[in-house]
């Protein structure tokens, strides 16, 4: 049986690294695209062709990505919440997004699996949302989130270029090899350094199972299609509850009082509770959600294992 072949772009990213380790373990084979800067750390474990590209820089994709793909995994995005670094923000997702299409045709890719977020529907308050739902983007101040959008309209956009695409869009995504979102907030809750969280709520998936969504999408996913990855549902103060059973330390308690340690950005979301219908992926794409205390509890031994955490 010919082996599959896959071009990662984000490889040592959180997702990334989680997707390329998937990708190993099923027998692809693997390019793994990551900048000049990318720390190697975690993906340098993972048995890859690493090549050094730019999403933003159309020639370097031109150079690095082979030609006859299976599948292009279009993982890399800017997710900061800073206005300041937003013109930036608008070339990595909605001009690379754009690159990478066009990369990918021109270089014959059989499936283009696009990384989205569940971000694409905006700010929606005690509001379940599902793939068909509307989207409120263009009425938040976050950067972001309109991004995002943008982005996944650029990735099927190449559905009329004769461009095979698949958009997968996670909720908050939490596992190993998380050094930047859940992984701080583990370490503040052990050290008793965040106080308060906002009064809302999100929807959770475990990032070994978003990585094993994007290899079903590329399977079974329907073209042109959309599926949100969540699964299970918390508020904000009972992930604090959860990981502070999991670590020690002191949970934070909800308040619609900004924590210092807390970006207003962050607080906002924070105090709103995102509701997600997984229905279709788990349906479709054989997702499996996971109970919030397991996916914490994972990234929190692979915390300990690294050396980010205190023993039990």
């Amino acid at each position: 049986m010919t082996q599959k072949t896959a071009f990662v772009t984000g490889a040592s990213g959180f997702i990334g690294v989680n997707l390329v380790d998937q990708l190993g373990r099923a027998g692809w084979h693997v390019t793994a695209m990551h900048r000049a800067s990318s720390n190697l750390a975690y993906l340098s474990r993972f048995p890859a062709e690493r090549v050094i590209g730019d999403i933003t820089d159309a020639a370097s994709l031109d150079t690095v990505m082979p030609d006859g793909l299976d599948a292009v995994f279009h993982v890399a995005g800017n997710v900061s919440f800073d206005a300041a670094g937003d013109a930036a923000q608008n070339d990595d997702n909605i001009i690379g997004t754009r690159n990478m299409v066009a990369t990918a045709i021109k270089k014959n890719a059989r499936r283009f699996i696009h990384t989205s977020s569940g971000a694409s529907w905006g700010l929606q308050d005690n509001i379940e949302i599902n793939e068909e739902s509307a989207s409120n983007v263009d009425s938040i101040a976050i950067n972001y989130f309109r991004t995002k959008k943008r982005a996944e309209e650029e990735a099927l956009k190449g559905l009329e270029l004769g461009l095979d695409v698949v958009v997968v869009n996670p909720a908050n995504v939490v596992g190993p090899f998380d050094g930047v979102i859940w992984g701080p907030f583990i370490q503040a809750v052990a050290k008793g350094e965040l106080a308060t969280v906002g009064t809302g709520g999100a929807a959770f998936c475990h990032v070994e199972e978003v990585a094993r969504a994007h290899i079903a999408a590329f399977d079974k996913g329907t073209r042109g299609g959309k599926y949100l990855l969540a699964g299970a549902q918390a508020s904000f103060a009972e992930v604090g509850r959860t990981v502070a059973e999991l670590v020690g330390g002191t949970a934070p308690i909800a308040s619609s009082e900004r924590d210092p340690g807390m970006s207003p950005e962050m607080f906002n979301l924070m105090s709103l509770n995102q509701v997600i219908d997984c229905s279709k992926a788990v349906r479709e794409l054989g997702f499996k959600p996971v109970s919030l205390k397991d996916m914490y509890a994972d990234l929190a031994t692979w915390m300990r294992a690294e050396g980010l955490l205190g023993p039990a």
